[in-house]
Protein backbone atom coordinates (compact mmCIF):
# COMPACT_ATOMS: atom_id res chain seq x y z
CA UNK A 1 0.00 0.00 0.00
CA UNK A 2 2.77 2.44 0.97
CA UNK A 3 4.75 1.55 -2.14
CA UNK A 4 1.70 2.21 -4.28
CA UNK A 5 1.13 5.60 -2.67
CA UNK A 6 4.74 6.68 -3.21
CA UNK A 7 4.82 5.68 -6.88
CA UNK A 8 5.97 8.72 -8.93
CA UNK A 9 3.55 10.32 -11.36
CA UNK A 10 3.97 9.40 -15.03
CA UNK A 11 6.36 11.61 -16.95
CA UNK A 12 3.63 12.77 -19.31
CA UNK A 13 1.45 13.94 -16.44
CA UNK A 14 4.34 15.88 -14.90
CA UNK A 15 5.14 17.58 -18.19
CA UNK A 16 1.47 18.44 -18.73
CA UNK A 17 1.21 19.94 -15.25
CA UNK A 18 4.31 22.06 -15.82
CA UNK A 19 3.12 23.28 -19.23
CA UNK A 20 -0.27 24.23 -17.82
CA UNK A 21 1.31 26.02 -14.88
CA UNK A 22 3.56 27.92 -17.26
CA UNK A 23 0.64 28.75 -19.55
CA UNK A 24 -1.40 30.26 -16.71
CA UNK A 25 1.55 32.11 -15.20
CA UNK A 26 0.76 35.87 -15.06
CA UNK A 27 3.02 38.05 -17.23
CA UNK A 28 3.20 41.78 -17.82
CA UNK A 29 0.37 42.87 -20.11
CA UNK A 30 2.35 45.80 -21.55
CA UNK A 31 3.55 43.90 -24.63
CA UNK A 32 0.05 42.82 -25.62
CA UNK A 33 -1.31 46.31 -24.98
CA UNK A 34 1.38 47.66 -27.32
CA UNK A 35 0.37 44.99 -29.85
CA UNK A 36 -3.24 46.17 -29.57
CA UNK A 37 -2.20 49.79 -30.10
CA UNK A 38 -0.03 49.01 -33.14
CA UNK A 39 -2.65 46.75 -34.72
CA UNK A 40 -5.40 49.33 -34.30
CA UNK A 41 -3.21 52.12 -35.65
CA UNK A 42 -2.24 50.05 -38.70
CA UNK A 43 -5.88 49.21 -39.42
CA UNK A 44 -6.91 52.86 -39.17
CA UNK A 45 -3.99 53.93 -41.37
CA UNK A 46 -4.80 51.23 -43.94
CA UNK A 47 -8.45 52.33 -44.12
CA UNK A 48 -7.41 55.95 -44.69
CA UNK A 49 -4.84 54.86 -47.29
CA UNK A 50 -7.39 52.78 -49.18
CA UNK A 51 -9.68 55.81 -49.34
CA UNK A 52 -6.91 58.21 -50.37
CA UNK A 53 -5.60 56.11 -53.24
CA UNK A 54 -9.06 55.37 -54.64
CA UNK A 55 -9.08 51.65 -53.84
CA UNK A 56 -12.60 51.76 -52.37
CA UNK A 57 -13.93 53.17 -55.63
CA UNK A 58 -11.94 50.70 -57.75
CA UNK A 59 -12.80 47.60 -55.71
CA UNK A 60 -16.41 48.21 -54.72
CA UNK A 61 -18.01 50.96 -56.83
CA UNK A 62 -16.65 50.31 -60.33
CA UNK A 63 -17.18 46.50 -60.49
CA UNK A 64 -20.60 45.23 -61.53
CA UNK A 65 -19.80 41.60 -60.75
CA UNK A 66 -18.02 40.05 -57.79
CA UNK A 67 -16.43 36.69 -57.01
CA UNK A 68 -17.83 35.42 -53.68
CA UNK A 69 -16.04 32.96 -51.43
CA UNK A 70 -17.54 29.47 -51.27
CA UNK A 71 -20.53 29.54 -48.94
CA UNK A 72 -20.52 33.34 -48.73
CA UNK A 73 -22.44 34.27 -51.87
CA UNK A 74 -24.72 36.44 -49.72
CA UNK A 75 -21.80 38.76 -48.83
CA UNK A 76 -22.02 41.68 -51.22
CA UNK A 77 -20.67 45.25 -51.14
CA UNK A 78 -23.11 47.91 -49.98
CA UNK A 79 -24.63 49.84 -52.87
CA UNK A 80 -23.76 53.42 -53.77
CA UNK A 81 -21.39 55.04 -51.31
CA UNK A 82 -22.08 52.42 -48.65
CA UNK A 83 -18.55 51.03 -48.68
CA UNK A 84 -17.15 54.48 -47.95
CA UNK A 85 -19.22 54.41 -44.76
CA UNK A 86 -17.77 50.98 -43.93
CA UNK A 87 -14.24 52.35 -44.22
CA UNK A 88 -15.09 55.38 -42.07
CA UNK A 89 -16.37 52.99 -39.40
CA UNK A 90 -13.25 50.83 -39.85
CA UNK A 91 -10.89 53.79 -39.40
CA UNK A 92 -12.74 54.96 -36.26
CA UNK A 93 -12.86 51.45 -34.81
CA UNK A 94 -9.16 50.94 -35.50
CA UNK A 95 -8.37 54.21 -33.74
CA UNK A 96 -10.61 53.20 -30.84
CA UNK A 97 -8.82 49.86 -30.54
CA UNK A 98 -5.44 51.59 -30.60
CA UNK A 99 -6.43 54.08 -27.90
CA UNK A 100 -8.21 51.54 -25.72
CA UNK A 101 -11.65 53.14 -26.08
CA UNK A 102 -14.16 50.37 -25.31
CA UNK A 103 -11.51 47.94 -26.46
CA UNK A 104 -13.67 44.90 -27.14
CA UNK A 105 -16.41 46.89 -28.86
CA UNK A 106 -13.87 48.73 -31.02
CA UNK A 107 -12.06 45.47 -31.78
CA UNK A 108 -15.27 43.66 -32.72
CA UNK A 109 -16.39 46.47 -35.03
CA UNK A 110 -12.95 46.66 -36.65
CA UNK A 111 -12.88 42.87 -37.10
CA UNK A 112 -16.36 42.75 -38.66
CA UNK A 113 -15.82 45.78 -40.92
CA UNK A 114 -12.36 44.67 -42.10
CA UNK A 115 -13.36 41.05 -42.67
CA UNK A 116 -16.59 42.04 -44.42
CA UNK A 117 -14.81 44.43 -46.80
CA UNK A 118 -12.29 41.80 -47.84
CA UNK A 119 -14.84 38.97 -48.08
CA UNK A 120 -16.84 40.71 -50.83
CA UNK A 121 -14.56 39.62 -53.66
CA UNK A 122 -12.00 36.81 -53.86
CA UNK A 123 -9.94 38.81 -56.35
CA UNK A 124 -9.03 41.25 -53.57
CA UNK A 125 -7.49 38.48 -51.42
CA UNK A 126 -4.08 39.14 -49.91
CA UNK A 127 -2.32 37.04 -47.29
CA UNK A 128 -1.87 39.93 -44.89
CA UNK A 129 -5.55 40.92 -45.11
CA UNK A 130 -6.29 37.44 -43.79
CA UNK A 131 -3.63 37.87 -41.10
CA UNK A 132 -5.05 41.22 -39.97
CA UNK A 133 -8.55 39.71 -39.74
CA UNK A 134 -7.25 36.90 -37.54
CA UNK A 135 -5.30 39.28 -35.30
CA UNK A 136 -8.29 41.59 -34.95
CA UNK A 137 -10.34 38.59 -33.85
CA UNK A 138 -7.69 37.66 -31.28
CA UNK A 139 -7.43 41.27 -30.04
CA UNK A 140 -11.20 41.34 -29.61
CA UNK A 141 -11.41 38.13 -27.60
CA UNK A 142 -8.42 38.72 -25.31
CA UNK A 143 -8.83 41.18 -22.39
CA UNK A 144 -6.42 43.80 -23.76
CA UNK A 145 -7.94 46.89 -22.17
CA UNK A 146 -6.05 49.02 -19.68
CA UNK A 147 -7.80 47.40 -16.72
CA UNK A 148 -5.31 44.56 -16.27
CA UNK A 149 -1.63 44.82 -15.47
CA UNK A 150 -1.02 41.09 -15.97
CA UNK A 151 -2.39 38.44 -18.30
CA UNK A 152 -1.90 34.66 -18.54
CA UNK A 153 1.21 33.76 -20.51
CA UNK A 154 -0.73 31.66 -23.01
CA UNK A 155 -2.25 34.82 -24.47
CA UNK A 156 1.21 36.05 -25.37
CA UNK A 157 2.01 32.63 -26.80
CA UNK A 158 -1.12 32.74 -28.97
CA UNK A 159 -0.26 36.08 -30.60
CA UNK A 160 3.36 35.03 -31.14
CA UNK A 161 2.19 31.74 -32.64
CA UNK A 162 -0.13 33.45 -35.11
CA UNK A 163 2.55 35.86 -36.33
CA UNK A 164 5.30 33.24 -36.35
CA UNK A 165 3.13 30.90 -38.41
CA UNK A 166 3.16 33.38 -41.31
CA UNK A 167 6.96 33.22 -41.46
CA UNK A 168 7.15 29.47 -40.90
CA UNK A 169 4.70 28.44 -43.62
CA UNK A 170 6.15 31.12 -45.87
CA UNK A 171 9.42 29.18 -45.57
CA UNK A 172 7.83 25.75 -45.93
CA UNK A 173 6.20 26.88 -49.18
CA UNK A 174 9.63 27.78 -50.55
CA UNK A 175 10.97 24.24 -50.13
CA UNK A 176 10.26 23.29 -53.74
CA UNK A 177 12.15 23.20 -57.02
CA UNK A 178 10.86 26.42 -58.54
CA UNK A 179 12.16 28.46 -55.61
CA UNK A 180 15.36 26.63 -54.67
CA UNK A 181 16.52 25.16 -58.01
CA UNK A 182 15.17 27.59 -60.61
CA UNK A 183 15.15 30.69 -58.36
CA UNK A 184 11.68 31.41 -59.63
CA UNK A 185 9.92 33.77 -59.59
CA UNK A 186 12.73 35.94 -58.18
CA UNK A 187 14.71 35.67 -61.44
CA UNK A 188 11.79 37.25 -63.28
CA UNK A 189 11.16 39.96 -60.71
CA UNK A 190 14.80 40.97 -60.20
CA UNK A 191 15.31 41.18 -63.96
CA UNK A 192 13.19 44.33 -63.79
CA UNK A 193 15.11 45.88 -60.90
CA UNK A 194 18.00 47.25 -62.93
CA UNK A 195 17.18 50.82 -61.90
CA UNK A 196 17.50 50.02 -58.18
CA UNK A 197 20.03 52.47 -56.65
CA UNK A 198 23.62 51.14 -56.53
CA UNK A 199 22.64 47.46 -56.51
CA UNK A 200 20.59 47.47 -59.72
CA UNK A 201 23.16 45.77 -62.00
CA UNK A 202 23.89 43.14 -59.35
CA UNK A 203 20.18 42.32 -58.95
CA UNK A 204 19.93 41.45 -62.64
CA UNK A 205 22.53 38.69 -62.29
CA UNK A 206 20.97 35.21 -62.06
CA UNK A 207 23.24 34.20 -59.20
CA UNK A 208 21.73 36.99 -57.09
CA UNK A 209 18.27 35.49 -57.50
CA UNK A 210 19.53 32.06 -56.34
CA UNK A 211 21.27 33.55 -53.31
CA UNK A 212 18.20 35.58 -52.37
CA UNK A 213 15.94 32.56 -52.84
CA UNK A 214 17.95 30.43 -50.43
CA UNK A 215 18.39 33.26 -47.94
CA UNK A 216 14.67 34.03 -48.10
CA UNK A 217 13.72 30.43 -47.35
CA UNK A 218 16.23 30.25 -44.48
CA UNK A 219 14.97 33.55 -43.07
CA UNK A 220 11.32 32.51 -43.08
CA UNK A 221 11.97 29.09 -41.56
CA UNK A 222 14.28 30.29 -38.79
CA UNK A 223 13.09 33.74 -37.78
CA UNK A 224 10.18 32.70 -35.49
CA UNK A 225 12.51 30.48 -33.47
CA UNK A 226 15.35 33.02 -33.33
CA UNK A 227 12.89 35.62 -32.06
CA UNK A 228 11.90 33.30 -29.21
CA UNK A 229 15.47 33.04 -27.88
CA UNK A 230 16.53 36.01 -25.77
CA UNK A 231 20.16 35.88 -26.88
CA UNK A 232 19.38 35.90 -30.61
CA UNK A 233 16.25 38.07 -30.46
CA UNK A 234 17.87 41.50 -31.07
CA UNK A 235 19.78 40.20 -34.11
CA UNK A 236 16.68 38.41 -35.40
CA UNK A 237 14.57 41.54 -35.09
CA UNK A 238 17.27 43.52 -36.87
CA UNK A 239 17.06 40.96 -39.68
CA UNK A 240 13.27 41.40 -39.71
CA UNK A 241 13.65 45.15 -40.20
CA UNK A 242 16.29 44.82 -42.93
CA UNK A 243 14.39 42.04 -44.72
CA UNK A 244 11.09 43.89 -44.85
CA UNK A 245 12.63 47.24 -45.76
CA UNK A 246 14.53 45.65 -48.66
CA UNK A 247 11.50 43.73 -49.94
CA UNK A 248 9.37 46.85 -49.58
CA UNK A 249 11.81 48.85 -51.68
CA UNK A 250 12.27 46.13 -54.28
CA UNK A 251 8.73 44.91 -54.67
CA UNK A 252 6.44 47.76 -53.52
CA UNK A 253 4.19 45.55 -51.41
CA UNK A 254 2.23 48.20 -49.59
CA UNK A 255 1.72 47.97 -45.84
CA UNK A 256 2.72 44.33 -45.37
CA UNK A 257 6.32 45.12 -44.31
CA UNK A 258 5.13 47.66 -41.76
CA UNK A 259 2.58 45.22 -40.35
CA UNK A 260 5.27 42.59 -39.78
CA UNK A 261 7.92 45.02 -38.47
CA UNK A 262 5.47 46.50 -35.97
CA UNK A 263 3.71 43.38 -34.74
CA UNK A 264 6.84 41.21 -34.46
CA UNK A 265 7.75 43.36 -31.44
CA UNK A 266 5.45 41.04 -29.49
CA UNK A 267 8.34 38.53 -29.38
CA UNK A 268 10.30 40.78 -27.01
CA UNK A 269 10.02 40.56 -23.22
CA UNK A 270 6.43 41.23 -22.05
CA UNK A 271 7.53 44.32 -20.12
CA UNK A 272 9.43 46.04 -22.96
CA UNK A 273 6.85 48.85 -23.52
CA UNK A 274 6.69 49.81 -19.82
CA UNK A 275 8.38 53.14 -20.52
CA UNK A 276 5.40 54.04 -22.74
CA UNK A 277 2.51 52.09 -21.16
CA UNK A 278 1.06 52.53 -17.69
CA UNK A 279 -1.31 49.84 -16.55
CA UNK A 280 -3.36 49.58 -13.42
CA UNK A 281 -5.18 46.66 -11.93
CA UNK A 282 -4.27 43.10 -11.14
CA UNK A 283 -4.27 39.80 -12.98
CA UNK A 284 -7.08 39.28 -15.48
CA UNK A 285 -9.57 36.64 -14.40
CA UNK A 286 -10.00 34.28 -17.32
CA UNK A 287 -12.21 31.14 -17.43
CA UNK A 288 -10.28 27.87 -17.46
CA UNK A 289 -12.00 26.68 -20.64
CA UNK A 290 -10.43 29.52 -22.60
CA UNK A 291 -7.06 27.75 -22.83
CA UNK A 292 -8.40 24.57 -24.51
CA UNK A 293 -10.34 26.80 -26.89
CA UNK A 294 -7.16 28.73 -27.76
CA UNK A 295 -5.30 25.43 -28.23
CA UNK A 296 -8.00 24.20 -30.63
CA UNK A 297 -7.75 27.45 -32.59
CA UNK A 298 -3.96 27.11 -32.78
CA UNK A 299 -4.25 23.49 -33.94
CA UNK A 300 -6.65 24.50 -36.70
CA UNK A 301 -4.37 27.33 -37.82
CA UNK A 302 -1.44 24.91 -37.95
CA UNK A 303 -3.29 22.21 -39.90
CA UNK A 304 -5.43 24.25 -42.29
CA UNK A 305 -2.53 25.43 -44.51
CA UNK A 306 -1.63 21.77 -45.11
CA UNK A 307 -4.93 20.98 -46.84
CA UNK A 308 -3.37 21.47 -50.28
CA UNK A 309 -1.69 18.08 -49.83
CA UNK A 310 -5.14 16.47 -50.00
CA UNK A 311 -5.46 17.55 -53.64
CA UNK A 312 -3.57 16.04 -56.58
CA UNK A 313 -1.21 18.12 -58.67
CA UNK A 314 1.02 21.12 -58.10
CA UNK A 315 -0.73 23.61 -55.83
CA UNK A 316 1.02 26.50 -57.59
CA UNK A 317 -0.77 25.42 -60.77
CA UNK A 318 -4.15 24.21 -59.49
CA UNK A 319 -4.31 26.68 -56.55
CA UNK A 320 -6.47 24.17 -54.65
CA UNK A 321 -5.73 24.98 -51.03
CA UNK A 322 -3.53 27.94 -51.99
CA UNK A 323 -5.41 30.70 -50.20
CA UNK A 324 -5.15 31.02 -46.41
CA UNK A 325 -1.97 28.92 -46.39
CA UNK A 326 0.70 31.65 -46.10
CA UNK A 327 2.33 30.86 -49.45
CA UNK A 328 4.05 34.15 -50.17
CA UNK A 329 6.09 35.30 -53.19
CA UNK A 330 5.89 31.92 -54.90
CA UNK A 331 4.26 32.47 -58.28
CA UNK A 332 4.35 34.68 -61.33
CA UNK A 333 1.40 33.84 -63.55
CA UNK A 334 -0.03 35.22 -66.76
CA UNK A 335 -3.18 33.91 -68.37
CA UNK A 336 -5.40 34.15 -71.43
CA UNK A 337 -8.99 33.02 -70.90
CA UNK A 338 -11.40 32.65 -73.82
CA UNK A 339 -14.94 31.78 -72.71
CA UNK A 340 -17.70 30.64 -75.03
CA UNK A 341 -21.44 30.33 -74.39
CA UNK A 342 -23.16 27.49 -76.30
CA UNK A 343 -26.92 27.32 -76.88
CA UNK A 344 -27.88 23.80 -75.70
CA UNK A 345 -30.54 23.39 -78.43
CA UNK A 346 -29.29 25.16 -81.55
CA UNK A 347 -25.60 24.77 -80.80
CA UNK A 348 -25.01 28.43 -81.59
CA UNK A 349 -21.87 29.86 -80.01
CA UNK A 350 -21.21 33.28 -78.54
CA UNK A 351 -17.80 34.53 -77.49
CA UNK A 352 -17.85 36.05 -74.01
CA UNK A 353 -15.78 39.18 -73.53
CA UNK A 354 -14.62 39.09 -69.92
CA UNK A 355 -13.96 42.83 -69.90
CA UNK A 356 -17.63 43.49 -70.59
CA UNK A 357 -18.33 42.03 -67.14
CA UNK A 358 -15.19 42.50 -65.06
CA UNK A 359 -12.60 45.10 -64.15
CA UNK A 360 -9.00 44.65 -65.38
CA UNK A 361 -7.94 43.42 -61.93
CA UNK A 362 -10.76 40.88 -61.84
CA UNK A 363 -9.88 39.65 -65.34
CA UNK A 364 -6.25 39.29 -64.30
CA UNK A 365 -7.07 37.22 -61.23
CA UNK A 366 -9.82 35.18 -62.89
CA UNK A 367 -7.70 34.17 -65.88
CA UNK A 368 -5.20 32.16 -63.83
CA UNK A 369 -7.37 30.62 -61.09
CA UNK A 370 -9.54 27.62 -62.04
CA UNK A 371 -12.21 28.19 -59.41
CA UNK A 372 -12.68 31.80 -60.50
CA UNK A 373 -13.00 30.79 -64.16
CA UNK A 374 -15.74 28.36 -63.13
CA UNK A 375 -17.41 31.01 -60.97
CA UNK A 376 -17.41 33.45 -63.90
CA UNK A 377 -18.88 30.76 -66.16
CA UNK A 378 -21.77 30.28 -63.73
CA UNK A 379 -22.30 34.05 -63.67
CA UNK A 380 -22.60 34.09 -67.47
CA UNK A 381 -25.12 31.23 -67.43
CA UNK A 382 -27.15 32.78 -64.59
CA UNK A 383 -27.38 36.12 -66.38
CA UNK A 384 -28.59 34.43 -69.57
CA UNK A 385 -31.36 32.74 -67.58
CA UNK A 386 -32.35 36.04 -65.97
CA UNK A 387 -32.74 37.51 -69.47
CA UNK A 388 -35.21 34.73 -70.26
CA UNK A 389 -32.80 32.78 -72.45
CA UNK A 390 -32.01 29.09 -72.28
CA UNK A 391 -29.24 28.35 -69.82
CA UNK A 392 -26.13 28.00 -72.00
CA UNK A 393 -23.22 25.65 -71.73
CA UNK A 394 -20.14 27.72 -70.91
CA UNK A 395 -16.68 26.45 -71.80
CA UNK A 396 -13.31 28.08 -71.28
CA UNK A 397 -10.05 27.70 -73.15
CA UNK A 398 -7.46 28.99 -70.69
CA UNK A 399 -3.71 29.16 -71.26
CA UNK A 400 -1.42 30.06 -68.36
CA UNK A 401 2.31 30.53 -67.93
CA UNK A 402 3.67 29.73 -64.47
CA UNK A 403 7.05 30.99 -63.26
CA UNK A 404 8.53 31.44 -66.73
CA UNK A 405 7.29 28.19 -68.26
CA UNK A 406 5.80 28.21 -71.76
CA UNK A 407 2.03 28.74 -71.68
CA UNK A 408 -0.03 25.58 -71.24
CA UNK A 409 -3.73 24.81 -71.22
CA UNK A 410 -5.12 25.02 -67.68
CA UNK A 411 -8.63 23.55 -68.02
CA UNK A 412 -10.41 20.96 -70.14
CA UNK A 413 -11.99 23.18 -72.83
CA UNK A 414 -14.90 20.76 -73.37
CA UNK A 415 -16.27 20.90 -69.82
CA UNK A 416 -19.42 22.92 -69.18
CA UNK A 417 -18.07 25.02 -66.31
CA UNK A 418 -21.54 26.38 -65.55
CA UNK A 419 -22.70 22.89 -64.62
CA UNK A 420 -19.64 20.86 -63.61
CA UNK A 421 -16.52 21.31 -61.50
CA UNK A 422 -13.52 22.34 -63.64
CA UNK A 423 -11.16 19.60 -64.75
CA UNK A 424 -7.68 21.00 -64.22
CA UNK A 425 -5.05 19.69 -66.60
CA UNK A 426 -1.53 18.75 -65.43
CA UNK A 427 1.03 21.50 -64.96
CA UNK A 428 3.79 21.82 -67.57
CA UNK A 429 7.26 20.66 -66.61
CA UNK A 430 9.88 23.25 -65.75
CA UNK A 431 12.68 24.05 -68.21
CA UNK A 432 16.19 23.35 -66.97
CA UNK A 433 17.61 26.38 -65.14
CA UNK A 434 20.83 26.01 -67.11
CA UNK A 435 19.09 26.06 -70.50
CA UNK A 436 16.47 28.68 -69.76
CA UNK A 437 15.82 30.93 -72.70
CA UNK A 438 13.33 33.61 -73.65
CA UNK A 439 10.45 31.25 -72.93
CA UNK A 440 11.70 30.68 -69.41
CA UNK A 441 12.67 34.11 -68.09
CA UNK A 442 10.69 37.07 -69.36
CA UNK A 443 12.50 40.29 -68.55
CA UNK A 444 10.64 43.51 -67.92
CA UNK A 445 11.91 47.05 -67.87
CA UNK A 446 9.78 47.89 -64.85
CA UNK A 447 8.82 46.22 -61.62
CA UNK A 448 5.08 46.08 -61.21
CA UNK A 449 3.79 45.99 -57.64
CA UNK A 450 2.41 42.84 -56.11
CA UNK A 451 2.43 41.13 -52.75
CA UNK A 452 3.13 37.55 -53.62
CA UNK A 453 1.20 35.91 -56.37
CA UNK A 454 -1.25 38.85 -56.21
CA UNK A 455 -0.66 41.84 -58.45
CA UNK A 456 -2.15 45.30 -58.39
CA UNK A 457 -4.65 46.60 -60.94
CA UNK A 458 -2.86 47.49 -64.17
CA UNK A 459 -2.69 51.09 -65.23
CA UNK A 460 -3.25 50.13 -68.86
CA UNK A 461 -5.91 47.71 -69.96
CA UNK A 462 -4.39 44.71 -71.73
CA UNK A 463 -6.11 42.79 -74.47
CA UNK A 464 -9.45 41.24 -73.63
CA UNK A 465 -9.07 38.10 -71.58
CA UNK A 466 -5.34 38.59 -71.01
CA UNK A 467 -4.02 38.85 -67.49
CA UNK A 468 -0.95 38.52 -65.36
CA UNK A 469 -0.46 38.02 -61.65
CA UNK A 470 2.84 38.73 -59.97
CA UNK A 471 5.66 41.07 -60.75
CA UNK A 472 5.28 41.82 -64.46
CA UNK A 473 2.44 42.54 -66.85
CA UNK A 474 2.50 39.83 -69.54
CA UNK A 475 0.10 38.32 -72.05
CA UNK A 476 -0.06 34.84 -73.53
CA UNK A 477 -0.29 35.23 -77.31
CA UNK A 478 -0.14 33.04 -80.36
CA UNK A 479 3.46 32.52 -81.45
CA UNK A 480 4.55 29.93 -83.94
CA UNK A 481 1.47 27.77 -83.45
CA UNK A 482 1.53 27.83 -79.64
CA UNK A 483 1.09 30.35 -76.92
CA UNK A 484 3.97 31.95 -75.15
CA UNK A 485 4.45 34.97 -72.90
CA UNK A 486 4.89 38.40 -74.36
CA UNK A 487 6.55 41.20 -72.45
CA UNK A 488 4.56 44.27 -71.50
CA UNK A 489 5.99 47.37 -69.91
CA UNK A 490 2.97 48.86 -68.15
CA UNK A 491 3.45 49.91 -64.56
CA UNK A 492 0.46 49.33 -62.26
CA UNK A 493 -0.12 51.42 -59.14
CA UNK A 494 0.91 49.84 -55.84
CA UNK A 495 -1.43 47.40 -54.19
CA UNK A 496 -2.40 47.96 -50.60
CA UNK A 497 -0.31 45.61 -48.55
Amino acid sequence: MAAALSRPAPLGAVARTRVLARAWEPVDAASLVAFRFLLGALVAASAIRQWAKGAIHDQFVVPTHFFPYDGLSFVRPLPGDGMYAVYIVLALAGAGLALGVRTRVSGAIAFLAFTYAHACDVTNYLNHYYLVSLLLGIATVLPLGAGHAKLPRWMLWLVRFQIGLVYFYGGVGKLQADWLVRAMPLRIWLAGAGDFPVLGPLLRVDETAWIMSWLGAAFDLSIPFLLLVKRTRPFAYGAVIVFHLVTSRLFQIGMFPWVMIALTLVFFEPSWPRRFVRLRGGVAQVPRWSLPLAAAYAAFQFLYPLRSHLYPGNVLWTEEGYRFSWRVMLIEKAGLAELTAHDPVSGAKREVRARDYLTPLQVKMMSTQPDLVASFARTIADEAERRGERRPRVTADVFVTLNGRPSARLLDPEVDLAAEPPRILPAPSAPSPTTAGDEDVVEAKVVSPAETREGAQPAKTPAAGCSSRGRHERCAVEHGGRRRPRRRDSLPPPNDG
